[in-house]
């Protein structure tokens, strides 16, 4: 790993802290404002919905501007959302923090991951890949972590997380800033493709796109619906505890590389996806037994396995493209992961009519019919890994 990858790095961790600040504040949210469970999650369905096509744009613009011509502006945007979030007073105000948040993150984070490997030199880009995941993985969960003890014990709860985060943010601006541009300026272009390698979009579209879809459909419901679960549900009012389930469910996926990098990457979305699937009855089940420890178990374990999806989808999305589609392909795949949290909206509104036990019980059924499309029919349609190899040159006789 170089120092560029080193600066890349922090600034992911740092960045991807600022979105998730909201998860464990929802309760919050809920009094204070008078919410209902569906709005809620509509501030959830605001943010994807912007995130989605911002980021499918941002990773064709930064294989053409270079990565910190994209970068740098979209740490700026994420910082005037913590702003908006820092002194918010009405709905209004929470849905434009999160629309602010959608366009930065849209334009950071297939980007951010695309400037970590780019650092890398060829033979370590796989570790880059994975390292970048994890960081990932560890800035969304530090996120709400550190909102819900910032809330909790620090005063101000609506308000200081999000001051507490543009501390942060300067610092991880810094790094993308002294970090070294990876991608040579070309001419100015505008383009929405995917970047999936030719003969390969059958495999995207089966396997790794339903595979992204599905971990987030399962994280975002912890992050939005479980919140609230533990609070009107289980009677747990420590806003903490939801502070905790959101950095295991998030967090936790970033420490899975240390324990299973040997595993093949395809492998690693099944196995993460099957795992994941069956835990999420854990969170259904804490109602019967009265406990809001089975829930952060269930977080727990299921952001541990969630760790192996992301592990081996963006080691496979870092290695079968050349340095130039890595932007778009990398944006493709969180385009589709973001889209997961989509249904989470559904689920809010659902959660009205038959309750928050109902609606989990629902959550896990679909997770499961979702996981199992992935592993018995997806994985057909992406039968093997093949990493891109720069052409040989071949010098023309004298």
């Amino acid at each position: 790993m170089t120092k560029g990858a080193y600066l890349a790095l922090v600034a992911l961790l740092v960045f991807t802290m600022g979105t998730s600040i909201i998860t464990p504040l929802l309760p919050l949210y809920a009094g204070q404002f008078s919410l209902s469970n569906g709005t809620l999650t509509l501030l959830f369905a605001t943010y994807t919905a912007t995130v989605v096509p911002t980021m499918l744009v941002a990773g064709n613009l930064s294989d053409r501007v270079g990565r910190k011509r994209v970068l740098i502006p979209a740490m700026l945007v994420l910082g005037a959302g913590s702003v908006v979030f820092a002194f918010t007073e009405t709905v209004p105000m929470l849905f434009v923090g999160r629309v602010l948040q959608g366009l930065a993150v849209g334009m950071f984070l297939g980007v951010g991951t695309a400037f970590v490997v780019d650092h890398a030199i060829p033979a370590k880009r796989a570790l880059a890949a994975m390292a970048a995941g994890a960081f990932f993985r560890l800035g969304f969960g530090l996120g709400p972590g550190m909102a819900g003890l910032v809330a909790e014990y620090w005063g101000n709860p609506i308000h200081r997380p999000f001051e507490v985060h543009l501390v942060l943010l300067v610092i991880g601006l810094g790094c993308v800033m002294v970090a070294t541009e990876t991608v040579p300026r070309r001419k100015f272009k505008i383009e929405v493709r995917a970047g999936v390698p030719k003969g390969q979009m059958r495999g995207f579209a089966g396997f790794l796109a339903p595979a992204a879809f599905t971990m987030s459909f399962m994280e975002g419901t912890v992050l939005s619906i479980v919140p609230l679960y533990l609070y009107k549900t289980l009677g747990e009012r420590n806003v903490a505890i939801a502070g905790l389930c959101g950095f295991l469910v998030l967090g936790l996926g970033g420490m899975t590389p240390i324990f299973t990098r040997n595993i093949a990457p395809r492998k690693a979305v099944m196995i993460g996806l099957g795992v994941s699937a069956v835990v999420t009855w854990l969170i259904a089940a804490a109602a019967v037994a009265g406990s809001a420890l089975l829930v952060v178990v269930a977080a727990g374990i299921i952001g541990f396995v969630n760790g192996l999806i992301l592990q081996g989808a963006t080691v496979i999305c870092g290695t079968v493209v050349p340095l130039q589609e890595r932007g778009k392909l990398l944006s493709s795949l969180y385009m589709c992961a973001y889209a997961g949290t989509v249904p989470a909206v559904g689920l809010g509104y659902l959660s009205l009519a038959i309750g928050l036990t109902g609606t989990l019980v629902v959550f896990s059924i679909a997770a499961c019919l979702l996981a199992a499309w992935v592993i018995v029919f997806g994985r057909r349609l992406f039968p093997r890994v093949i990493p891109y190899e720069e052409p040989i040159a071949i010098p023309s006789p004298a």
